[in-house]
């Protein structure tokens, strides 16, 4: 199936950083923000709070640890994350693979 802007493999947009974990934007507009986020190995999401924005995330690949304020869940495929406004969260892959999130953000910018 050739992209549009209505379909897209999120396979081809995932990528990683060796500073940061990877980020890519699969949709956008005025409502909400749908994109990856791409962890290496062991690599983290540093501690963070929106003030806001409301985020979810939903695993695709891999498997790692969340934190959403004093919450800590082991997360793998098929796991979704809810983050309210002014809730902390961060996400670390586990060492044996990567780990990728479909997130989701609304209202897209704001933070």
């Amino acid at each position: 199936m050739d992209n549009t802007p209505l379909f897209k493999q999120y396979a081809e947009f995932i990528s990683y950083r060796p500073e940061r974990y990877g980020k890519a934007t699969l949709f956008e507009d005025e409502h909400i923000l749908v994109g990856l986020n791409c962890l290496k190995p062991g690599q983290l999401m540093e501690k963070h709070a929106h003030q806001e924005q409301i985020r979810f995330y939903l695993v695709l690949e891999g498997h790692g640890v969340v934190w959403v304020g004093e919450d800590q869940q082991q997360a793998g495929p098929g796991m979704a994350i809810w983050v309210p406004v002014r809730h902390t969260h961060r996400i670390q892959a586990s060492e044996d693979g990567p780990m990728i999130l479909l997130a989701g953000i609304v209202p897209p910018g704001a933070d």
